[in-house]
């Protein structure tokens, strides 16, 4: 990515802000994978937990959408979350080609746990950022996540 290189007289200029948000990312999903593995799951999982836990019955097609992943990869994981007793899914009553899947209980709990993990994670991530300055962090990465959002749908009609 562009942004680190030596500028005129050997200065090193600010890192761009796709860079930054690229190496947290990828940084983040390291810490994650590794501290998710304690409750048995992936990034992937507990993504598509936390989707179905917000907005229950999605399809395959919008879970893929909402987790960022492939309709096959998403197969994959709700195959894995059903197999384990996290989720559960049904047919569609108008289309019973199109399966609907929702949380279990147990999909709950272990949400619930993975929930203490991550939150543990943000607050060692933003220990060093004034908590009025956190709502501010976060609220323009919502932002920039929610423009990303509307960019995709947009190029995907």
């Amino acid at each position: 990515m562009a942004g680190v290189e030596h500028g005129e007289g050997g200065q090193r200029p600010e890192p761009s802000l796709v860079y930054v948000i690229g190496r947290v990312s990828q940084g983040i999903r390291r810490e994650l994978r590794e501290r998710l593995s304690s409750c048995g799951l992936s990034v992937a999982d507990v993504t598509t937990l936390s989707v179905l836990r917000g907005r229950a019955c999605l399809s395959n097609a919008q879970l893929a959408r909402r987790a960022l992943i492939t309709p096959q990869s998403m197969i994959e994981v709700l195959g894995s979350l059903e197999q384990r007793g996290l989720v559960r899914r049904r047919a569609d009553p108008a289309n019973a080609r199109i399966m609907r899947a929702e949380l279990t209980a147990a999909g709950r709990r272990v949400l619930a746990r993975a929930d203490a993990v991550i939150a543990a994670l943000e607050d060692e991530l933003l220990a060093g950022v004034a908590p009025q300055r956190r709502e501010l962090v976060r609220g323009c990465l919502v932002s920039v996540m929610d423009e990303l959002s509307r960019a995709h749908e947009w190029r995907a009609r």
